[in-house]
């Protein structure tokens, strides 16, 4: 009895080795065992990605990562040699596209273009640390930015004559300076034990540890989900709710003092400088939009998945979301380019002295 015991035992531990061996080789990340080590077990339980969809991410990547690298290049050139678009609140677009530019080349084209084209994370588990830090640095500073065009946008014009004094280069320097430390403050946590950087979706970028359950990993999860996303997203929808008012309640002034005096052309009324304002807002309500429609689906999952709502996530439900996020980086250089009239004037400028 105690030897079919022992058969026993002796077979069910190489049926669950066998078992083991089997499901890590239909797994992408099985290839480097430093690697491995931090591959969430939750991605284990999938099958491996056929190579198609990988394929297709790669030329995805590289048609987004490479726009929005050269689009944001161009962005920084014009609005840094015009002398015209020199200004205060231009900072804060030249600080977005600064992070748009470093976002596309990091975390696009190459990096995950060669991961994808080799069907894994091809760069150690080193690399993809940095690779989460960046993205996630210069994912907060894209949104903590846009908080602060949107509250530069609220006082010129939902709030002009109760606004401190007018932005200057200084000031804006320094409202700049706090964004980026406080989106260094929240990307560095992970290096310092709480919470980490990890593969994700395709096992072929990395990014913050979303399923890790553990107090301290969902804490810190937490609040950078609250600081970084909900807090600046509802600055961005205060201002331009209020800003939207303001234009109403402006042009019905306008409208009213149009027909005191019979004017045939109440938009006349308006200052070249009141359309400015209002043109600058429109152009900064569609670059939010776009952030927002881009990396909400991202911040969903995420958010379901650090508090157990799993049924639905699996590689291709994690990777549509990242594949969206990665296409924030590239809209800005061609909103910039249809809406914002002194960036269509330079450029042209620029192409007939060439």
């Amino acid at each position: 009895m105690a030897i079919h015991s022992l058969v026993g035992i002796g077979q069910k531990i190489l049926e669950n080795a066998t078992s083991d061996n089997a499901s890590l080789s239909k797994s992408p990340w099985h290839w480097d065992p430093e690697f491995e080590s931090i591959v969430h077990p939750y991605w284990r339980t999938f099958d491996m990605v056929p190579e198609v969809y990988h394929y297709l991410v790669g030329v995805f990547i590289s048609i987004v990562g490479i726009s929005g690298v050269l689009g944001n290049l161009l962005v920084l050139y014009i609005f840094a040699s015009a002398k015209s678009l020199r200004t205060p609140p231009n900072m804060f677009i030249m600080s977005l596209a600064i992070g748009d530019l470093t976002f596309s080349a990091v975390n696009g084209f190459p990096l995950l273009t060669i991961s994808s084209f080799n069907h894994r994370w091809a760069w150690g588990k080193l690399t993809c640390e940095i690779y989460g830090f960046i993205g996630g640095l210069f994912g907060f500073i894209s949104i903590n930015t846009m908080a602060l065009i949107s509250l530069d946008r609220y006082f010129v014009i939902a709030q002009p004559f109760q606004t401190m004094k007018s932005l200057t280069i200084k000031r804006a320097i320094i409202m700049l300076v706090f964004v980026w430390l406080y989106s260094l403050i929240w990307s560095t946590p992970p290096f310092f034990g709480y919470g980490n950087y990890v593969p994700e979706g395709f096992q072929t970028s990395c990014t913050f540890d979303y399923l890790t359950q553990s107090k301290g990993n969902v804490i810190f999860n937490i609040g950078m989900y609250i600081g970084n996303f909900v807090i600046p997203v509802g600055i961005i929808i205060f201002c331009y709710y209020q800003i939207v008012k303001a234009v109403r309640v402006h042009e019905l002034e306008m409208l009213k003092m149009a027909q005191k005096m019979n004017a045939s052309h109440p938009t006349s009324m308006k200052t070249g400088a009141k359309k400015a304002d209002v043109q600058a807002a429109k152009i900064s309500i569609i670059i939010v939009f776009l952030y927002l429609l881009s990396w909400t689906p991202y911040a969903i999952i995420a958010l379901m998945a650090l508090t157990g709502r799993r049924d639905h996530l699996n590689p291709y439900t994690a990777e549509l979301p990242v594949l969206f996020a990665k296409t924030s980086a590239m809209y800005n250089p061609f909103i910039y380019a249809i809406n914002h009239p002194k960036f269509r004037e330079s450029n042209w400028k620029r192409n007939s002295h060439a």
